[in-house]
């Protein structure tokens, strides 16, 4: 079976930054293949086609000489702008924002998971339906609608809806549960560690090397949607700790995202302390500290408790210092820094004494 070929399309903004080769590994991570990639810089987006037409032309002729058969668009397209791209260009045109979903969909592997991405993708239907416009607004009518006056838009407008609110109910009954487990910890006086950060940074490596439970591990984007926990104790302290791994974050992650796994995300704000985690060898640290701050302000745990990690020490040569100066002013808030390989489990004995200390100076 051939690997459909894909060419990204970007239009940078002044002031603004787009990630081309974090799109190019989510693109990949669906075994798609990235042959080439155009990039325009201007003012706006064109509101007719999002690049300006010369470059939509040169994205075609780029698509002949390489045999692509897919664009995908690094900003949320609307569907005039999906149009008129197929149009000029005769291929299939996605955003990136679909292939995040795809990425989620593919991953989900427990019911709540599932829900929540079909809750996204309700969400992001709804978006491009309001964009449709005349295609949609012609008059319905038949069997299923409210009379012969209503449109096709405020139909499947209506219908998705109908499924969202489903949807929210069935979360509801699992954020009801979690909320169960919560209370149970407190009163039992566990203390409850969230390991959150960006996507791909070795999260639930660092879940198994601490707990020893058995949590899926692959070299992609979003391999962990589902919250997972283990439990170790800590001897010198006589306390049983919980440690809970969560969906990965990335930059400008769709809001569809956001509100559906809002409930997972709970365990973080509820958690006494947050650890967040960084892949020391990213050329991206000042970017992706940028994401995990807005997340963890939006979800209200941008003031917990924390401890930053740097992880993947065993793929940096140097000591601490060398370590860093790597890190130096690159993190947006680097408290309680820890170095160390969640891999080979150096440095993991001083993250432990790290929790430790944390704990014996925190009331919780």
């Amino acid at each position: 079976m051939d690997i459909e070929k894909v060419i990204l399309l970007s239009v940078i903004r002044h002031g603004e930054q787009a990630d081309i080769e974090e799109l190019s590994g989510l693109v990949e991570a669906l075994g798609y293949r990235v042959v080439d990639s155009v990039v325009q810089r201007r003012r706006s987006f064109v509101p007719s086609t999002y690049a300006g037409k010369g470059k939509i032309e040169e994205l075609k002729r780029l698509a002949e000489e390489k045999d692509a058969s897919l664009i995908v668009a690094y900003h949320n397209l609307s569907p005039s702008q999906v149009r008129n791209i197929e149009r000029i260009t005769g291929l299939k045109v996605r955003d990136r924002t679909e292939i995040i979903l795809e990425i989620f969909a593919e991953r989900a592997r427990t019911k709540e998971a599932k829900i929540q991405v079909e809750l996204a993708k309700c969400y992001h239907q709804l978006s491009r339906l309001r964009g449709k416009g005349k295609e949609l607004s012609r008059l319905g009518g038949g069997i299923g609608t409210r009379g012969p006056g209503e449109t096709i838009l405020e139909t499947e407008s209506r219908a998705i809806r109908q499924r969202v609110h489903f949807l929210k109910r069935e979360i509801e009954k699992y954020s009801k549960r979690r909320s169960l487990f919560t209370e149970r910890r407190k009163r039992s006086g566990l203390v409850t560690v969230a390991v959150a950060g960006y996507t791909n940074v070795g999260k639930s490596t660092l879940v198994r090397r601490l707990t020893g439970e058995e949590v899926f591990i692959k070299d992609i984007p979003f391999a962990t949607l589902d919250t997972r926990t283990g439990r170790i104790f800590l001897k010198s302290i006589n306390k049983k700790v919980l440690i809970t791994d969560t969906v990965g974050f990335i930059k400008d992650i769709p809001h569809e995202l956001i509100a559906s796994f809002k409930a997972t995300l709970q365990e973080v704000t509820n958690s006494n302390i947050v650890v967040v985690v960084y892949d020391i060898t990213s050329s991206n640290l000042e970017s992706e500290s940028d994401a995990v701050e807005n997340i963890l302000k939006e979800i209200g745990a941008s003031e917990k408790p924390r401890i930053t990690v740097f992880n993947k020490i065993d793929l940096v040569e140097g000591d601490e210092e060398t370590f860093r100066l790597i890190v130096a002013g690159r993190v947006k808030r680097c408290e309680n820094p820890v170095f160390l390989s969640a891999k080979t489990g150096e440095g993991v004995g001083r993250f432990l004494k790290k929790i430790e200390k944390m704990i014996k100076n925190l009331s919780f």
